[in-house]
């Protein structure tokens, strides 16, 4: 196993991603809905807050210019899972986030889909830009399991 490169974990994303900060961007009812759940502070899933189904894993880094971010281990458990995955760089404000000013404010993203239909360049985006992309993503993820579950002999209406 690598040594930690920089000895102490970023929770800038962490902190962005709270309801108080994310609803900057989204209002505070809807960011309200933005469950996550840290895996290692680097590997995040969205869950829907109401089923706690997962519905992505986005692998997040502090951007220090970096071209390239590893995320193998995430698409792959994306792809055997059926979950949308995206490795999501984040470059920190000079400002606190007005939220938890523990923390620095998020000034950008780089962001690239890993599954499916993984991209090979980043996208740059806006903290709010990707605050409403992680709403799009979830209202797909959970019309997919809808539909799933829809499809179920077991949970339809014939037995």
């Amino acid at each position: 196993m690598k040594a930690e490169r920089y000895g102490a974990r970023d929770l800038a994303y962490s902190a962005w991603h709270r309801p108080r900060s994310a609803g900057r961007y989204v209002g505070i009812d809807r960011a309200q809905n933005l469950g996550m759940i840290d895996v290692d502070c680097v590997l995040y899933v969205e869950y829907d807050t109401d089923t706690r189904e997962p519905l992505a894993l986005i692998e997040t880094a502090r951007d220090v210019g970096q071209q390239h971010k590893t995320a193998t281990i995430t698409a792959a458990l994306a792809r055997r899972a059926r979950l949308p995955a995206f490795a999501v760089l984040y470059e920190a404000a000079n400002d606190p986030n007005p939220a938890d000013n523990r923390f620095p404010d998020i000034a950008r993203f780089r962001v690239r889909r890993l599954w499916p239909q993984p991209e090979r360049s980043w996208r740059v985006v806006s903290p709010e830009q990707w605050a409403q992309a992680l709403l799009h993503i979830r209202q797909w993820s959970s019309f997919r399991l809808d539909q799933e579950a829809a499809n179920d002999s077991l949970w339809g209406t014939e037995r």
